[in-house]
């Protein structure tokens, strides 16, 4: 899932720093993708895997306006047209993306088709670069009916230029800066923006929304929400209101229905969290706390929220008993092996083994 910064101002200020890392490292893994074409090989999803035999079988009349050619056949070592075997990290898998045509088999640029890609790219060091080249183009004109082929095999072609494109254009600050966290927001910028210029050049604007839209919409609230943190001229209110914007558009902006969803649900729990804390601090009732938590949760969410605030509360009050007996052991016997065998009882007796990691990770933080 894509991460969203916390939307709550005392969060984002803390959290700045990791926000340009993030940013900062997200350009750097650009470049090693672009240099190496290279993709994590041990996790291969299986969304709309393409079929063995699309190519042969045209489509009927009756298609719909939109034709996804799947098949959940696993790919082996002796799949074919494929130029040669595969190699060994894609042997026993299958393909991740799709091959999407309408009813005149025309292709419908989809985020499936830039998956397809990569998946066959990541086998890059297993084999040339060249190899790949013919087995894509191979597969994709195994699978699909033209015209839709040739707009697939142009637009693969147009990203294996854009790829080399973009490392050539970041190899040279990659050499003369490789300390990320010497990077700052305005070379953050200008590097996003010389990534952008090369996808207009290579891609028409169809297909950059379909390749590259999300992660640009993820870039731009992350780039506002550091740069409403480090604006010092900004109250707290007038941070909270650029940030909530941004976050607001673009969890609107995320085509994944389940993404979206996942997406509003981190964020009225970061509301929801930021908001008890203030409350809290404030002195506020538990039950003018459950009525500013039944504005993000259900009832029975709010009801083991309540549970869980009890819970906690008796654990800091039996800790704070702890800390006064243990105290008054050591001030009677010192610290001796007689008075840590007493206070380790204590503890025994006071806590359970789970709570007794929570007591240890809080003992260590006085």
């Amino acid at each position: 899932m894509a991460m969203v910064p916390s939307n709550n101002p005392d969060t984002n200020q803390r959290s700045i720093t990791w926000l340009i890392i993030v940013l900062a490292s997200g350009i750097i893994a650009l470049l090693i993708a672009c240099i190496l074409w290279l993709k994590p090989k041990d996790a291969v999803k299986t969304a709309n895997p393409l079929p063995q035999n699309a190519a042969s079988t045209s489509p009927s009349s009756g298609l719909p306006s939109h034709q996804t050619l799947t098949n959940t056949s696993p790919i082996t070592a002796n799949a074919t047209p494929l130029p040669t075997s595969l190699p060994k990290s894609l042997q026993g898998t299958q393909v991740d993306g799709e091959i999407i045509i309408d009813e005149n088999k025309q292709l419908v640029v989809t985020a499936g088709l830039r998956r397809l890609f990569d998946y066959f790219l990541s086998a890059q060091g297993e084999e040339p670069l060249s190899q790949i080249e013919q087995r894509v183009i191979a597969y994709i004109r195994e699978h699909t009916p033209e015209p839709a082929a040739s707009q697939a095999v142009q637009i693969f072609q147009n990203y294996l230029t854009y790829l080399t494109a973009v490392s050539q254009l970041d190899k040279p600050k990659v050499q003369q800066n490789p300390n990320v966290s010497a990077l700052d927001l305005s070379a953050i910028k200008n590097q996003l923006r010389a990534v952008q210029q090369l996808q207009a050049r290579y891609f028409d604007a169809k297909t950059r929304e379909a390749f590259f839209g999300d992660e640009q919409a993820l870039n731009d609230y992350n780039m506002t929400v550091v740069e409403a943190n480090q604006n010092a001229q900004l109250s707290n209110d007038q941070r909270q209101a650029i940030i909530d914007k941004a976050q607001t558009a673009y969890i609107a902006s995320v085509k994944d229905p389940n993404l979206q969803t996942k997406l509003t649900q981190q964020r009225n729990i970061d509301k929801l969290l930021a908001q008890t804390q203030q409350m809290q601090q404030q002195g506020a009732t538990q039950s003018q706390i459950n009525a500013m938590r039944s504005q993000y949760v259900s009832p029975e969410a709010v009801k083991r929220l309540e549970q869980l605030d009890q819970s906690e509360a008796q654990f800091a009050q039996r800790v704070a008993t702890y800390q006064t007996q243990s105290n008054q052991i050591l001030s009677k016997l010192g610290n001796v092996p007689q008075a840590q065998q007493q206070i380790v009882a204590l503890q025994q007796t006071m806590f359970t083994p789970e709570e007794r990691l929570r007591l240890d990770v809080l003992t260590k933080q006085r």
